[in-house]
């Protein structure tokens, strides 16, 4: 497909053999919008975080940093464009999307490996020593009297109303369990155990 850029908003031509084949132009300006309003997405980021998108170039990470010095102005809205318009070119929109995801703790794969944590969290809490003898069965890499020491003392917890710093460091354990049996690290240091105080009350 064939481009020419110009400046401003109006920054892409479709080629017209291809206009009836392809969105209509008003679903192609509402593309090209997100695909630019990503960019202030990363602008949230930290350099470890960005480190994450293998996607992009030095030149693009430069570009980025860049952006972040900069004043809101003419000279701010074109590079946000610039930096659009890479995205769009190099086609990483979804590849960004999908690590946006990760880092947020929202992604498919975090959002059933939390809930299965609290699963097994409760488990061997409100359970006996089968239900810990069934997780260690599939975790026969975990420290046995750690987790041992660590369910009776969150037993104590909830059967005396304390606050649930046991329960905490028990998912804790669990994630770290879970997530080197599937070969993945944490996506965020603080979403999953935000997430876990809201349920711990």
């Amino acid at each position: 497909m064939k481009k020419t850029h110009q400046l401003g908003w109006q920054e892409e031509r479709i080629d017209p053999d291809e206009v009836y084949d392809g969105p209509s132009r008003s679903a192609q300006k509402r593309e090209a919008k997100a695909k630019t309003e990503v960019v202030d997405d990363l602008l949230a980021l930290n350099k470890d975080q960005l480190k994450k998108f293998a996607c992009f170039d030095e030149a693009f990470l430069e570009s980025l940093a860049l952006m972040k010095r900069m004043g809101f102005g003419p000279a701010y809205r074109r590079q946000r464009n610039y930096l659009g318009k890479r995205i769009r070119e190099e086609a990483w929109f979804d590849a960004i999307q999908a690590q946006l995801d990760i880092i947020r703790g929202v992604s498919k794969q975090s959002v059933a490996l939390h809930h299965r944590c609290e699963q097994w969290r409760d488990r061997l809490i409100t359970g006996d020593d089968q239900v810990l003898s069934d997780f260690l069965d599939l975790h026969p890499e975990a420290d046995r009297q750690q987790l041992r020491q660590t369910i009776r003392l969150a037993k104590q917890e909830v059967a005396q109303a304390k606050p649930p710093k046991q329960s905490r460091l028990l998912f804790k354990q669990i994630r770290a369990l879970q997530e080197a049996q599937l070969g993945i690290g944490r996506a965020s240091s603080e979403t999953d155990e935000d997430v876990a105080d809201d349920h711990e009350g």
